[in-house]
């Protein structure tokens, strides 16, 4: 019988010195996702050349997979010949065509597989994750020698140059900006503490807002920024940004607070850290031609099935807040998740008539998806949306965030924010399946002596019985209540 060899392309087949064989499986498992974790600030150009190897390796393998399958057949073929006494001739000449095909199979995986192993290994020391990006912090204070002098403290009144200093420095976020300290504190009651580091000429060179949460049910602490993704310490220069966070912890250990919690997108040494969560990310293209080619038929088809409903597209503002908060006030309350109140959305509008936007779909003249839009800089964001359970199978949802999508593109977005997801859940691969990538948060603590990391989340067991009573309760009464509960989960 001829010798048959098992032609595998296995990670250990990738020979790319310098990473290990067990990082090399878990980037050929997922190139993409890998490579915007490490490289976040990796250009569009660099991703679409590591996506289009991916997708050549991904058949590659698919289709060794297949040669293996009838490789194994031929085999069988041949014994079962050879033991009814039949000429296995013709079976052995097909196998000695399918040995060759697996070995040319092998070699191009082998070979793609080092391609992309190479993206890796040849990209600029500034694009890697461990290392803050270009713009985090101003050029020349890279050492802790060039840190300049900085005096910090609580600002009691928080001047006009504080959002000064949010536009000039691109590590800050609108979450940042002044005007949420009032907000917060008028919608939920809240203290807020905003620290501003500031040099010898009375210039910031530094912030970080910090919001208390207290309640006897959820415990006593403060972060920045809660009901966001985004928060955290920001500074012309790292060290600064750890006397921010230690004049928090100070504050935190007068004030007796279980702990502070940093919502950073940068690590940072020294502080217990939280890495579940990634936000996802997609580089968006100039025109909705262009994104639409990048979509899988299976996505496009999605798309595609609910405009044969022929819904109502609704855009704009305030003006459709009661359609955006009906949907999501449902959506909440069949999640087991107490509703914000609508007071809420009404002030962020107020504070920032300029940044925000609603998108809803009307199906049979009722609002049954909605998404509510903060745009900042190039990104906009979509911190909030909701499709109605009983529209699930026309895939309403799928149209909301494709007519998203294309307004990011026509109001020039260069990318759009789909908010936090714990990797490989649900919402994660739902929003991947888009062409977004994961971008990691760090949340980092400083923690009361004592005191253990919270878990103040639908995931924890505790609260599995409570989420369970709460999708039971009527709508009126979970919006009543919701507002009462939520205000003390960050």
């Amino acid at each position: 019988m001829t010798e048959l060899h098992s032609w595998r392309a296995s990670p250990a087949g990738c020979d790319v010195p310098g990473i290990p064989p067990h990082q090399k499986k878990l980037i050929l498992a997922d190139p993409v996702s890998q490579f915007s974790l490490e490289y976040p600030q990796a250009s569009r150009e660099r991703i679409a050349a590591l996506q289009a190897l991916a997708h050549h390796y991904t058949e590659l393998e698919k289709q060794h997979k297949f040669a293996q399958t009838q490789t194994r057949q031929l085999s069988r073929l041949i014994g079962n010949a050879r033991k009814n006494g039949n000429d296995p001739g013709e079976f052995m000449a097909s196998m000695q065509q399918h040995s060759r095909r697996l070995k040319t199979l092998a070699g191009e995986l082998a070979t793609t597989g080092n391609h992309i192993l190479e993206c890796f290994e040849h990209v600029e020391d500034e694009y890697r994750n461990d290392k803050p990006a270009p713009t985090r912090w101003q050029e020349g204070a890279d050492k802790v020698t060039d840190c300049p002098y900085a005096c910090v403290s609580v600002e009691d009144t928080v001047r006009d140059d504080w959002n000064r200093y949010v536009e000039s420095n691109p590590a800050a976020s609108i979450y940042h900006c002044s005007e949420w300290k009032e907000l917060i504190k008028q919608t939920f009651g809240h203290t807020g503490y905003y620290f501003a580091a500031r040099n010898s000429d009375g210039r910031i060179t530094g912030i970080l807002p910090l919001i208390r949460l207290s309640s006897r049910l959820f415990g006593d602490f403060m972060v920045s920024m809660p009901f966001f993704n985004y928060g955290g310490a920001v500074a012309d220069h790292p060290q600064i940004e750890q006397l921010l966070m230690q004049a928090a912890a100070d504050l935190a250990a007068d004030l007796g607070v279980r702990h502070v919690e940093y919502r950073d997108d940068v690590m940072r040494h020294g502080y217990p850290v939280r890495t579940e969560k990634v936000n996802m990310i997609l580089p968006l293209p100039r025109n909705h031609e262009a994104l639409w080619q990048d979509f899988s038929p299976k996505l496009r088809a999605q798309i595609r099935r609910p405009q044969r409903e022929q819904p109502q597209i609704l855009q704009g503002g305030e003006e459709y807040l009661d359609d955006f908060y009906s949907v999501f006030a449902r959506n909440m309350r069949d999640l087991g998740t107490p509703v914000y109140p609508r007071s809420f959305f009404r002030h962020i509008f107020n504070r920032f008539p300029d940044a925000c936007h609603i998108m809803v779909v009307r199906h049979d003249s009722r609002p049954v998806a909605a998404g509510f839009l903060i745009g900042h800089r190039d990104t906009l964001e979509i911190p909030w949306a909701s499709t109605v359970r009983d529209v699930n199978h026309l895939s309403m949802n799928m149209l909301l965030y494709w007519e998203v999508l294309k307004y990011a593109i026509d109001n020039h977005y260069m990318q759009f924010d789909f908010g936090r997801s714990s990797m490989n859940s649900g919402t994660y691969r739902f929003k991947q399946q888009w062409g977004a990538h994961p971008r990691q948060l760090y949340w980092h603590y400083w923690l009361k002596q004592g005191m253990t990391l919270p878990s103040l989340n639908p995931d924890n067991p505790r609260y599995a019985l409570a989420i369970r009573i709460w999708r039971q309760l009527p709508l009126s009464m979970t919006n009543w209540l919701g507002p009462l509960i939520v205000k003390n989960l960050p």
